[in-house]
């Protein structure tokens, strides 16, 4: 009771358990954002890199992830998880200027997986 705010006390102080008071508080409040989510979505898929170096166009790119990766958490298969590192691969390459191409091309010719890093 000490660490909830007296405004929402009341709603909660009569939950016949504290784990019933924690859920309704969950349920009221640990809402996603649609409209951010939508929002990361849409700069995930348009960001490219135009006069970054490559350096900053991949933070730009690895900041938006992070956050989309924060607000709707993954499954943990680990073959989704490498399903995901693969599309972000890709994405990331899509983005890269023309004067990249023999680079993009040599990176996706590799026999092995390589990583986003």
């Amino acid at each position: 009771m000490n660490t909830i705010s007296t405004e929402l006390l009341s709603g909660i102080a009569y939950a016949y358990n504290a784990h019933l008071g924690w859920e309704d508080l969950r349920e009221r409040f640990d809402k996603v954002n649609l409209m951010r989510i939508f929002q990361l979505h849409r700069a995930i898929t348009n960001l490219s890199q135009g006069i970054d170096s490559v350096s900053v166009y991949f933070t730009k790119l690895k900041s938006l992830w992070n956050e989309y990766d924060a607000l709707v958490p993954a499954p943990n298969s680990k073959e989704y998880v490498e399903h995901l590192q693969q599309q972000r691969l890709l994405q990331f390459l899509s983005g890269l200027n023309d004067s990249y191409d023999q680079a993009r091309r040599n990176i996706l010719l590799k026999s092995e997986d390589p990583t986003i890093n």
